[in-house]
C-alpha cells in the first residue's frame, strides 16, 4: 500500500513538471536527427526536438533530409530547397531540382535546364534545352540542339 501511494504521488508531483510545447500543428511527425516535421491546416513545416518552431507550415511537401542536410520542399506545384536549420537553400521557383551530384544539382525551370551549388547560387542559368553532369566533372548541355561543353566559374 505504501509503494502504491508512494507511486501516486511521485507520478503527480512529475506531472507538474511537463510542459506542453507544441500543442498548435495538427500532427507532428517523427523526430530524426534532432528535427521533426509540423502539420497545420494542410500545410508542413519544422520544429526542433526541444518544440523551437523552425519554419511555419508553409509547404505543401517537405522531402527527407540527405547526409548534405539539405531537403527538397513543395510549395503550390514548385520545388526548392531548405536546411536543417530552416533557411531556404533555394527559393521554390523549379519545376524540378535533382539530387546533388558532388557539389551541383540540375534544377529545371520554364522547361529548361540549368544548375545550383548546396548553397543555391546558380551556376548555370536555365537556358538549356538539356544538361547531363558526366562522371568525371564534365558538364554536357544542348542549346538549340547543338551540344556544347560548359565549365562552371564559382
Amino acid at each position: 500500500m505504501k509503494k502504491t501511494i508512494l507511486l501516486l504521488l511521485t507520478l503527480i508531483s512529475l506531472k507538474g513538471f511537463t510542459q506542453e510545447i507544441s500543442k498548435e500543428y495538427d500532427r507532428i511527425g517523427r523526430v530524426t536527427k534532432g528535427i521533426a516535421l509540423v502539420w497545420k491546416n494542410g500545410q508542413v513545416g519544422m520544429i526542433r526536438a526541444n518544440g523551437k518552431e523552425l519554419v511555419k507550415p508553409q509547404y505543401d511537401k517537405i522531402g527527407n533530409f540527405g547526409n548534405d542536410a539539405i531537403a527538397v520542399t513543395t510549395k503550390d506545384g514548385k520545388v526548392g530547397l531548405i536546411n536543417m536549420e530552416g533557411k531556404v537553400i533555394a527559393p521554390n521557383i523549379y519545376e524540378s531540382i535533382a539530387p546533388f551530384k558532388g557539389a551541383y544539382a540540375i534544377t529545371k525551370k520554364d522547361g529548361l535546364y540549368g544548375m545550383i551549388n548546396k548553397q543555391g547560387k546558380v551556376v548555370i542559368k536555365n537556358e538549356y534545352e538539356k544538361i547531363k553532369l558526366g562522371r568525371y566533372g564534365d558538364i554536357r548541355a544542348t542549346k538549340q540542339g547543338q551540344e556544347i561543353m560548359l565549365d562552371i566559374k564559382d
